[in-house]
């Protein structure tokens, strides 16, 4: 059911520039008392900005269809800097992202690299929908393992994948067996005669190589059949998000918390 429009008005009858999107609310800020900036990532568009005037107050029906990691259907009149959200419908609520703390902040982790790395209005709907899958996820599966499926796509799907079946220097085969290494500068795995080249190599096993792979590939729901051991897992959560932080040029905010969640 559509709900309220701003001001009273309905969208098929004034002149605005309207436009549907369906999209995950990434972020929201406070805007006075009432009103709320969202950051959304929509299928049709990618990530747009909009202003959701009366969302904060108790009443408004626009409130659940505004909620950080839900996935709505927006009708927005087009802004210059700031779309407005005319209207929304809330078309999936992920429940296991308030199951504990842990997947709460990794729904915040996948929002801010996708707030981080894509520009505005840029479509991607390939990563539309790895967000969506991976929000639908974070009940099932393990979540570093989903965290590491997450973080090796996203970079594939912005340009900044990895290369993980050859040496990236070289381009020559990897020793069979034997342990490579990993440069988030280099832009993938080095055999053992080029990583003496690069200070930010470091080793990783066979094992997660071949994890690496499997975690890049396929269909996301996969993924809760993954099994990684304790010595993968710890490889894999040093690589890639050295990778992640490499080339969005700082460290998220949501990666830091995600590690004080797992010590505490």
């Amino acid at each position: 059911m559509w709900v309220e429009s701003h001001a009273g008005e309905s969208w098929q009858t004034r002149g605005a520039k309207f436009f549907q999107a369906e999209a995950v609310v990434l972020k929201r800020s406070e805007s006075g008392e009432a009103d709320r900036v969202l950051t959304l990532y929509s299928l049709e568009y990618g990530k747009l900005r909009a202003m959701a005037y009366g969302s904060a107050r108790p009443t408004s029906r626009k409130r659940g269809a505004t909620q950080p990691f839900c996935r709505s259907r927006f009708f927005l009149v087009r802004g210059k800097e700031l779309h407005r959200v005319d209207q929304a419908e809330v078309l999936e609520h992920f429940p296991a992202i308030s199951e504990d703390v842990e997947r709460l902040g990794l729904a915040g982790y996948f929002a801010e690299l996708l707030n981080g790395f894509m520009p505005e209005e840029i479509p991607n709907r390939p990563l539309y929908h790895l967000l969506v899958e991976a929000l639908r996820l974070l009940g099932p599966a393990e979540p570093e393992t989903l965290a590491r499926a997450f973080e090796i796509r996203l970079l594939t799907l912005t340009g900044f994948g990895p290369e993980l079946d050859h040496c990236v220097a070289c381009s020559g085969s990897l020793p069979p067996g034997e342990s490579s290494a990993f440069s988030p500068g280099a832009g993938g795995v080095l055999c053992p005669a080029c990583r003496r080249g690069y200070g930010d190599a470091s080793t990783i096993l066979p094992g997660t190589l071949q994890t690496l792979r499997r975690l890049r590939e396929g269909d996301l729901s996969r993924v809760p059949t993954v099994r990684v051991s304790p010595v993968i897992r710890q490889e894999l959560g040093r690589v890639l998000p050295e990778a992640v932080a490499f080339h969005l040029g700082y460290r998220p905010r949501a990666f830091a918390f995600l590690s004080q969640v797992k010590k505490g």
